[in-house]
Formats: C-alpha cells, sequence, structure tokens
C-alpha cells in the first residue's frame, strides 16, 4: 500500500506543473508556458590510440523555450486550437548556444473529444509519441528512426477510447529553390502510430506503441530516393518503478546523411547519392523514483548503421551508449538533474575494423518552467 501511494505522489507531483492562464471567459482559455533550460557540461573524446581530445566546461542554453496556446469553444464537444512556441537557438548562435529567436512550433487545427484533433502547420508528429524509454535529460542512448517533427504537416489524433491514441500525418516540403524543391531535401512523407496505456493491476500499468513514417526526397533525376522508418516501444510501471524498451529500424535507397550526434561525422563520411543504407537500433532503461521528488534512471543503447555506396567498400557502424543520471524536484517547477554519458562507435569497411571513438560526458542542469 505504501509503495502504491509513492507512487501516485509521484505522478501527481509530475503532472502539477502548468501553464499561467492569462485568459479565461467565455468559453476561449489562452495559457502562457516556458522554461529556461541551463546545462554545465564537460567531456572528452579519443579516437583509437591517438591522444585523448578533452573539451571545454561550457555553462550553455538546452532547449530554452516559451509559448502561448489558444483554445475557443465552438459548440458543445467543437473547438479551435492554435499554439507558437519561440526558441532561442536560431542560427547565430555561440558557444552557449542562445541564438536567434525563431518559432520552433506553430499550428492551428480543430478539435473533438469524440471524434479526434486534426491540426495543420509546424508541429510535433504522432512519431515523437512512440519510444517509450527515453529517461535521459541530456546525453541520450537512442537515435529514434521515425520522423517526428515537420515545418509543414497535417496531423490527426483518434483518442475516443480510454487509453489509445492513434495519429496519422502527411508532411510537405519544407525547402523550395526557384519554386521546386531543393535536391537532397524532402518533398513529401506520411507517418502512422498507436500507443496504448492500459492498467494491468493495483499500481500496475504497461505502455505499448508502434510507429511506421516514409520520407521521399527530391534528387536531380528521376532516381527514387526514399526512407523507410519503423519504431516500437513498451513500458512497464510498477509502483516507484519504470522499465522501458524501444526498438527502431530503418533502411532506404540513393540516399544517407551524416548523423553527427551519433560520430560518424568524425570518421569523415559525407552524403551518399548513389547507395542504400539499413539502421537498427535497440534501447533499453529503468527509472525508480525514490520519492515524489528523487529519481534515479538509466539507459542502454545499442545500434549499427550499415552504407553501402555504388563502386565503393561497404561502411558498417557499430554503436553502444551508456547513461546513468539522478534528478531532483525542488519545486513542481524546478527540476534539477546531473548525467553521465559514454557513447562508443567502431567503424568496419567491407569488414575491416579501420577505427573506433570513444565520448564520455558528464553534466549538471537546470529547468525552471511556468
Amino acid at each position: 500500500m505504501k509503495k502504491t501511494l509513492v507512487a501516485l505522489a509521484v505522478a501527481a507531483f509530475a503532472s502539477s506543473a502548468s501553464a499561467l492562464t492569462v485568459y479565461e471567459a467565455d468559453g476561449s482559455k489562452v495559457d502562457f508556458d516556458g522554461s529556461i533550460r541551463l546545462r554545465l557540461d564537460k567531456g572528452d573524446s579519443k579516437v583509437d590510440n591517438a591522444k585523448k581530445a578533452e573539451k571545454h566546461s561550457n555553462l550553455h542554453n538546452d532547449g530554452s523555450r516559451f509559448g502561448v496556446k489558444m483554445q475557443h469553444n465552438i459548440a458543445d464537444d467543437f473547438y479551435a486550437l492554435g499554439r507558437v512556441e519561440f526558441r532561442f537557438d536560431g542560427t547565430a548562435a555561440g558557444t552557449d548556444k542562445f541564438g536567434d529567436l525563431y518559432a520552433k512550433r506553430a499550428y492551428v487545427g480543430l478539435g473533438s473529444k469524440q471524434f479526434g484533433e486534426l491540426t495543420f502547420g509546424r508541429q510535433i508528429l504522432i512519431g515523437d509519441d512512440i519510444a517509450q524509454a527515453g529517461f535521459d535529460y541530456a546525453y541520450g542512448t537512442f537515435d529514434g528512426t521515425l520522423t517526428a517533427a515537420s515545418n509543414s504537416a497535417v496531423r490527426y489524433d483518434y483518442k475516443g477510447i480510454e487509453g489509445l491514441q492513434v495519429g496519422v500525418d502527411y508532411r510537405f516540403a519544407e525547402e523550395r529553390v526557384n519554386n521546386e524543391v531543393k535536391n537532397d531535401t524532402a518533398k513529401s512523407g506520411y507517418g502512422v502510430g498507436v500507443v496504448y496505456n492500459f492498467k494491468v493491476a493495483e499500481g500496475q500499468s504497461v505502455t505499448l506503441a508502434t510507429g511506421y513514417t516514409r520520407d521521399n526526397y527530391a534528387t536531380e533525376t528521376n532516381v527514387r530516393s526514399y526512407k523507410d522508418a519503423w519504431q516500437l516501444g513498451a513500458k512497464y510501471s510498477i509502483n516507484a518503478l519504470t522499465l522501458a524498451a524501444d526498438y527502431a529500424g530503418a533502411s532506404g535507397k540513393n540516399r544517407h546523411v551524416v548523423d553527427k550526434k551519433n560520430d560518424m561525422g568524425q570518421f569523415g563520411d559525407s552524403f551518399v547519392r548513389d547507395g542504400k543504407f539499413d539502421t537498427n537500433w535497440f534501447r533499453v532503461g529503468a527509472k525508480y523514483a525514490f520519492t515524489p521528488a528523487v529519481a534515479a534512471y538509466f539507459n542502454y543503447g545499442h545500434g549499427v548503421v550499415k552504407n553501402k555506396t555504388s563502386g565503393s567498400a561497404a561502411a558498417k557502424y557499430t554503436f553502444d551508449k551508456y547513461m546513468l543520471g539522478a534528478s531532483y524536484k525542488v519545486h513542481k517547477n524546478v527540476l534539477t538533474y546531473v548525467e553521465g554519458g559514454v557513447g562508443k562507435v567502431k567503424r568496419n569497411m567491407d569488414a575491416t575494423p579501420v577505427a573506433k571513438r570513444t565520448n564520455k560526458d558528464i553534466g549538471v542542469g537546470l529547468r525552471v518552467s511556468w
């Protein structure tokens, strides 16, 4: 019974942070929300037997934002909504990662509790809801393969059945030159996903999720260029303990972009115009809430990326990432955390080991929200 009460308190504490309502009357509501997020981190990296390269300590922006959300009731079960969210990490960002202010999200839509919600614009997509094991605030161990956001998309979500969310989206081209879609950028795409959460017993719940996305890219010729991606997620919570796992895969033809987050770019790889690639990622994680305010969490991720360029050697990248962290909620709107991460990547060319790289990072973060 005591553990169940702790779990309920944790859930209530986690969801207690709320936006500031600046207007509410006649069926209309306007909320103002945001958070200032800063992180101080330090790290190093090492390639094979070369000298270790120390990273400078850096205090920087870590996704600070603010936004406004509006909702207007049209009829008994119909409403209109809109949201705009601004970030500070646009162009001209320095080492502190504060740059130009820009609109990260901007969308409008119509909704109904019975029939679902339809939104248009610059927004997060259903692909962002599939992963379940991401407990980190800074050093992720898993790279989801689904397209999770777009600057030009239509999204529909149905939540008419308790615990069930079904979402679909369609994406339009985001970059054009002389009224034509810019080469090597997405010209269209779509996604679908399902998330189902249900209780299995007192103090226990399960979340299952799956999704698929397709991206089509513009080329100078009629040669097809695309990426197919799929992902699965599962989470089990019992009282104050949460266990979760994610799997993600992707394959494509005639397009492969270097993912510098995974240090592939550190090996000098570049855009591949004529080739195929396959990606597989797996992640497990655990989180335990000692009190409603204090938690510890862990993630491990493993990934393999294979890339074959026409007329050249096949490259294979193997990733192993570890993350350990602890968080403390000083107040319902104030979060502090400390995290450490280790990432290892190995590159093979035609099954022959070529290079290995190890990155180590440790950071302390503070987030103040409203």
